[in-house]
C-alpha cells in the first residue's frame, strides 16, 4: 500500500480515482466530523453563498440549517458560522446542514468525482487511517490549504494519518510529501499547538478571537467515525 499527499487540491491529478481523504483542520472538516458525530443527518457542501441559500430553499421547512464562513466570519442570515463548537447535538440532530467555506468545501468540489472520498481531521485521524488500511488500496491525502497556499495544520494532520497508517500497514510506502508530513507530525506531536501557532491561518483565527476553535480542532481521536461523500451528501 502506498500513500500520496498533496499540499493543495489544485495539484491533484484529474484522473485520481480513490480512496482519498480531504483535510481542512481549521475548520471545515472538523465541523463536518463534529456535526455528524452530534447526530446531523447529512452535510451538503457548496462553493458559493447564493448556491447554499438556493439549495436550502429546496428542502422542506425545518429540515435544513445553513452554515459557513467568509474570511472565517459567519455569513449574514446563516444559522451557523464555521465553528465546530456551534454544531451541538441539540441544534443539529436529524438536520441536513448546507455548508459553504473558503477552503474545505471547495476542496471537496474539486474532488467530487473521487470514490471513496473521506473526510479527515485530527478529531478522527485514527479512524480515517483504519478505514484506509481496511481497504488495502493506495490512498491519497489532500490538504485543503488556505486561500490557495500551503497550510501547516492540514499538513500536520496528513502526517498524523500517515503515522497511524504506518502502524497498521507493514511496509507502507510513502511518497515524498507523505514522508515530509509524517516527519513533521512525529517531530511535533507532543506539542501540536506550538507548531500550528506558526500557521498563518491559525494566527488570523487567533486575531479574531477564535482560540477555542483552534484548541478544539487540534484534539486527536475525539471521534471514531469516518464521514464519506455519497451521492453529493457527506454522511457516516
Amino acid at each position: 500500500m502506498r500513500v500520496c499527499v498533496y499540499p493543495l487540491p489544485n495539484l491533484v491529478p484529474r484522473d485520481l480515482t480513490g480512496p482519498a481523504v480531504v483535510i481542512d483542520v481549521l475548520r471545515a472538516t472538523s465541523v463536518m466530523v463534529t456535526a455528524l458525530a452530534n447526530g446531523a443527518h447529512s452535510i451538503r457542501t457548496v462553493a458559493e453563498v447564493e448556491s447554499a441559500r438556493s439549495l436550502a430553499d429546496s428542502y422542506p421547512p425545518g429540515t435544513v440549517l445553513l452554515g459557513g464562513e467568509r474570511r472565517a466570519l459567519p455569513i449574514p442570515g446563516f444559522d451557523f458560522g464555521n465553528s465546530p463548537l456551534e454544531y451541538t447535538k441539540n441544534t443539529v440532530q436529524g438536520k441536513t446542514i448546507i455548508l459553504t467555506t473558503t477552503n474545505g468545501t471547495r476542496a471537496l468540489e474539486t474532488l467530487k468525482g473521487v470514490r471513496p472520498l473521506f473526510i479527515g481531521a485530527f478529531l478522527n485521524g485514527s479512524a480515517v487511517a483504519k478505514a484506509l488500511a481496511s481497504l488495502g488500496q493506495d490512498a491519497t491525502l489532500v490538504c485543503s490549504g488556505t486561500r490557495g497556499h500551503f497550510s501547516l495544520d492540514d499538513a500536520a494532520c496528513a502526517g498524523m494519518v500517515s503515522a497511524r497508517l504506518q502502524e497498521l500497514v507493514p511496509g507502507l510506502e510513502l511518497d515524498d510529501m507523505a514522508y515530509t508530513v509524517l516527519s513533521l507530525y512525529q517531530q511535533h506531536q507532543k506539542n501540536l499547538r506550538e507548531l500550528i501557532h506558526h500557521a498563518a491561518h491559525c494566527q488570523y483565527l487567533t486575531s479574531i478571537g477564535l482560540e477555542k476553535d483552534i484548541t478544539y480542532c487540534l484534539q486527536e481521536d475525539l471521534f471514531a467515525l469516518v464521514p464519506q461523500l455519497v451521492n453529493e451528501e457527506v454522511k457516516i
